[in-house]
């Protein structure tokens, strides 16, 4: 068994995340640790409920098809790594595998990869604003799907972008 390009990345970059989230685990005990240590118990707690509070990194783990909820995946951490606030919205159909083998084809993989990266770049140009918010929505489409990306401050959508997947019937 071979490995894609596109496999070989993403396989990187989900030990590159696992790394990430180790590092944030142990600076986040450190912080429950620390008012443990100083008799504030009550602060430790209000720290332990926000950082347990629904992340859209969960949701996208609820997509089955790996290829796809690894770009998603991807995308989403790159994102708040540039502190944008992103959401991800989608049908909840999308949650179920029998969508995913109607609605997914193996080729999709490497244009939806190039297309987050192309929508990271445009991004970054816009890295420093206060308060950006991205918000990712995946559509269904008759035999495929759609992903719209928008990038907005609080006062205008500065990058909106769309792409769209359908099976060609042979």
């Amino acid at each position: 068994m071979t490995m894609s390009e596109l496999e070989h990345n993403l396989l990187e970059e989900v030990l590159q995340w696992y790394r990430l989230q180790r590092h944030d685990f142990f600076n986040h005990w450190q912080v429950v640790m620390g008012n443990i240590q100083l008799q504030q118990p009550e602060k430790a707690l209000e720290y332990i409920r926000d950082l347990i509070k629904p992340q859209e990194e969960q949701k996208i783990g609820l997509i089955p098809a790996p290829v796809l909820a690894a770009i998603l995946l991807g995308w989403a951490i790159r994102l708040r790594l540039l502190n944008i606030r992103t959401s991800v919205n989608y049908p909840d159909d999308m949650r179920l595998e029998d969508f995913w083998q109607d609605h997914w084809q193996k080729e999709y993989g490497e244009s939806l990869f190039g297309y987050t990266r192309e929508c990271l770049e445009a991004a970054e140009q816009f890295n420093g604003l206060p308060d950006m918010n991205a918000e990712v929505y995946l559509f269904e489409e008759r035999k495929g799907f759609s992903c719209q990306f928008i990038l907005e401050d609080e006062e205008k959508v500065l990058i909106e972008k769309m792409i769209s997947f359908e099976q060609i019937d042979s």
